[in-house]
């Protein structure tokens, strides 16, 4: 008898503690997330059918900006149910925000806002979004355009020639000295002349070249600091390897212009209207320090394992939207939300008044860029906008 009151006291204690311990323990969220129409139901205190600034309530009142697509101050059962099935309300988040530049904007001069129905729709992810988001402390309207950074209206690639007989329809394109060079096969056997230094030898004694032709190969050599294996190799990356990358640009709706340069971030500073990204200049001494080349193609872009497939030159295969003068053609938007134009205009002159960073003004657009030339290896040298930015979700 003694035992059994021993035990069934035993048994109450470890319950008692048990119990403690669950009511102790931090609560878990409960059943599934509430629907956009629960939401409403449950905080639409005025009835109107949508949810106010003050009537949201914790997680949503967080991203309420980042759902309010319009900005009107209020979220309807269409802008939560967008929300909802995205299931990503917030944009990516700005990498330097900690300099403040809204002192720098300079409100007298003319600019144009970005034109959204430029875009090639079948290359964006989702449809253009439009969204409030802080820029260096400036509240701004802004663009999130999401791609796969793949082109459509050309091929992309070829880059490396495979044999040293190949001519120059079988490789892409490489730059020095702000010429633009063939890189056909004969042009790889040549390197330790076109470079006077006799460690460039990229081919075998069959004449076969070195290219990396997987994505281990690609993922080794497409980078600042060349694994040694591939030093002496033509570095190819293709397209399919990063296929599924998504590139996410948010782009000032209309752009404000800064009384001061700013210089290019981690990322692209650009885009063109079929979701390609417009790249930093490559960091060729690095890539040449290897004894490696990575070619452009003809259209003056590559591949790399962090930004997919980009441009590093402007060669007009892209989409461009004609002037109704003799200006050159626009054929994107910098990542400050200024338009990007070819660097000739229709009579084949170059703009003589562009300022440090490819850009100038004039009457009818405003300020605005033109592309570097092709061998520059730089679209833009640097940015007069309150910058946007980009990420690569790989």
């Amino acid at each position: 008898m003694k035992n059994i009151i021993i035990a069934t006291i035993s048994l109450v204690i470890l319950i008692s503690c048990k119990s403690n311990q669950e009511k102790n323990k931090p609560q878990e969220p409960n059943g599934p997330k509430p629907s956009s129409s629960q939401l409403i139901l449950e905080m639409d205190s005025n009835n109107d059918g949508k949810i106010s600034k003050t009537e949201a309530k914790g997680p949503l009142s967080n991203d309420f900006k980042n759902i309010d697509s319009n900005n009107d101050g209020v979220l309807t059962l269409e802008e939560l149910n967008h929300a909802e099935k995205n299931h990503n309300h917030k944009p990516p988040q700005q990498e330097n925000t900690s300099k403040n530049l809204s002192n720098d904007i300079d409100r007298s001069v003319k600019v144009l806002p970005v034109n959204k129905d430029y875009f090639i729709a079948e290359n964006i992810i989702d449809g253009i979004q439009t969204k409030m988001i802080e820029l260096n402390g400036v509240e701004t309207l802004c663009y999130v355009i999401k791609t796969h950074s793949q082109a459509t209206e050309h091929p992309m690639g070829p880059w490396c020639p495979q044999h040293i007989d190949d001519g120059i329809e079988k490789a892409g394109i490489w730059f020095k000295d702000d010429k633009v060079y063939d890189v056909s096969g004969h042009f790889i056997a040549n390197l330790d002349e076109f470079y006077s230094d006799n460690q460039w030898k990229l081919y075998r004694e069959d004449g076969t070249i070195n290219v990396t032709n997987t994505e281990e190969g690609c993922l080794a050599a497409a980078k600042p600091d060349v694994e040694e294996k591939y030093n002496n190799y033509c570095v190819e990356c293709l397209p399919e390897y990063f296929k599924d990358q998504v590139t996410t640009f948010v782009i000032p709706a209309t752009p404000k212009y800064l009384k001061t340069t700013q210089s290019f971030g981690r990322g692209g500073i650009g885009i063109a209207f079929n979701g390609v990204n417009y790249d930093p200049p490559a960091p060729t001494h690095a890539i040449l320090a290897a004894h490696t080349i990575a070619p452009l193609d003809d259209h003056g872009g590559h591949v790399n394992p962090h930004g997919g497939y980009h441009y590093h030159a402007a060669t007009g295969s892209t989409k461009e939207i004609a002037q109704n003068d003799t200006h050159a053609p626009l054929i994107g938007y910098a990542i400050d939300g200024f338009g990007i134009f070819g660097l000739l205009d229709k009579n084949g002159n170059k703009p003589t008044d562009l300022d440090e960073c490819g850009g100038h003004f004039d009457n009818i657009l405003g300020y605005h860029y033109h592309a570097g030339e092709p061998g520059e290896n730089q679209v833009l040298k640097c940015l007069h906008g309150l910058p946007g930015y980009t990420e690569v979700k790989e």
